[in-house]
């Protein structure tokens, strides 16, 4: 009995010693492949207090991939990166090698210049803001006569500048009209007794020898450029309700392949022929005046008159300045050139002695509102206004001049300069000191006048000046 017991002890001895062996040494860790022993993490791992335990939730626990096979794709990443970037830093030396080798010629930056200019078909030069948020049709309520009677209309002519008039829900940079509104605009000019009249006209009212047998209500019609919708939209529209207006135009757009939405010359003399146009120059192509040399300024101006002359037959007399923009030297070279009147984009009324280069013009935008529209046609112009300094004058920010202005409330006058307080000194009821205000990237600052007359009418005359500051150098 005793032996057997102690046969019992000896296998019960073996059992237990086989079993710690074997869960103790690499047979556990074979048959437990998806981690490590805890022995085996203590032997390799760094000899320092392990951190607290984070409670992991159970999607952790089932989603994660175990330590062995993280830090495996861990290596295999370090090792494809560290492969890949010397592959990469060599691809991209190759890369500058190759574009320094490649030379563009000034033709082919041209060029490319060129073309992005043709691509860029919605961005429109000197945009004006807030056009693509009206609608292009507008109606106009022609019964409003009698309510408009007293207002200023007839003192002073307004001069409308008009340009595209293309029915294709596009402003064009504001620079477009819908056909359908010029009409409206017409019928609301008839309607209020307003008659157009010729440059020749405008000329002789301007000198003060209008004839007895001048309108009472008299408008001056421009458009500008040479759209093709000035021979296929306006002069019908204006044969419909017996008006005329003045096209200014630009010669290097005429008959010319890339501008296909513009006249040709075949087509501008029919336009002229037609008996209710006039004609003036609006330069060779439309530049931006007072930034060019004299030199350049007179090849414009010159060039653009003989050009018209030679084409069309027409005298050229009349001058529109490109995007409004003159100064003292364009207007020198003007009257050089034997242009008797020149046209900004100034608004405000002229009247006889209203200075002959710098005719105030009136805008006709995108959408334009009856009232902001009859707003333009009503305004009184003050018995005078007087500048310290000539229209178009280069100033800069800091220089003052005094301003004189008769026929207006003095507590209504307001002086902005692009929008800025420009009246630094009331020195009595008509002499303003003004100062020219600091500006951020304004090339061309605009002085405007702003009052009511004693008898409560709106007036509205603008300036223009050339800001110094925003030119290296002068252009001559």
């Amino acid at each position: 009995m005793y032996k057997q017991i102690s046969r019992f002890s000896i296998l019960l001895v073996l059992s237990i010693f086989t079993s710690s062996v074997l869960f103790a040494g690499p047979v556990h860790e074979f048959l437990s492949s998806d981690s490590k022993s805890k022995t085996n993490q203590e032997e390799e791992g760094p000899k320092h207090p392990s951190a607290p335990k984070r409670e992991i939730p159970r999607s952790e626990e089932t989603s994660s991939p175990s330590p062995k096979i993280e830090a495996k794709v861990k290596k295999e990443k370090e090792e494809s990166v560290a492969s890949a970037e010397p592959s990469s830093r060599k691809s991209k030396r190759i890369e500058r090698r190759k574009k320094g080798k490649t030379k563009v010629s000034k033709k082919d930056k041209q060029e490319t210049k060129e073309k992005e200019k043709e691509t860029a078909s919605k961005k429109y030069e000197n945009s004006l803001p807030g056009m693509s948020e009206l609608p292009p049709k507008t109606q106009y309520d022609t019964n409003s006569q009698n309510a408009n009677a007293e207002l200023g209309h007839g003192k002073g002519i307004p001069v409308l500048c008009y340009h595209h008039l293309v029915g294709n829900q596009d402003p064009m940079g504001g620079y477009n009209l819908d056909p359908s509104l010029l009409e409206e605009q017409f019928k609301y000019l008839k309607s209020i007794g307003y008659q157009t009249i010729s440059l020749d006209q405008f000329y002789q009212y301007q000198q003060g020898k209008a004839g007895s047998d001048f309108p009472a209500r008299p408008v001056l019609l421009t458009f500008d450029d040479g759209s093709l919708t000035h021979r296929d939209v306006l002069v019908p529209l204006l044969k419909k309700y017996g008006m005329r207006a003045s096209v200014f135009i630009y010669p290097t757009v005429i008959s010319n392949p890339r501008y296909k939405f513009y006249l040709s010359w075949a087509a501008l003399k029919e336009a002229l022929d037609s008996g209710v146009l006039d004609i003036g120059s609006h330069t060779v192509y439309h530049p931006k005046l007072p930034a060019m040399s004299r030199a350049e300024i007179r090849s414009q101006l010159r060039d653009s008159k003989a050009t018209l002359e030679a084409k069309t037959g027409r005298k050229i007399q009349d001058l529109a300045y490109p995007f409004g923009l003159f100064d003292v030297r364009v207007i020198e070279e003007a009257k050089a050139a034997g242009y008797r009147m020149a046209f900004t984009v100034n608004p405000g009324k002229n009247v006889p002695g209203t200075y002959a280069y710098t005719i105030h013009r009136s805008l006709v935008t995108w959408g334009m509102s009856q009232s902001r529209f009859n707003s333009i046609l009503s305004a009184s112009p003050p018995v005078k206004i007087q500048l310290g300094v000539l229209d178009g004058s280069w100033v800069k920010p800091g220089d003052s001049f005094p301003v004189i202005v008769e026929g207006l409330d003095p507590k209504s006058v307001a002086i902005k300069i692009s929008g800025k307080e420009g009246i630094i000194q009331r020195k009595s009821n008509t002499e303003y000191i003004i100062r020219i205000p600091e500006f951020k990237k304004t090339t061309y600052p605009a002085m405007t006048v702003i009052g009511k007359t004693p008898s409560g009418k709106r007036s509205e005359t603008q300036f223009l000046f050339v800001n110094r500051k925003e030119f290296k150098k002068d252009p001559d």
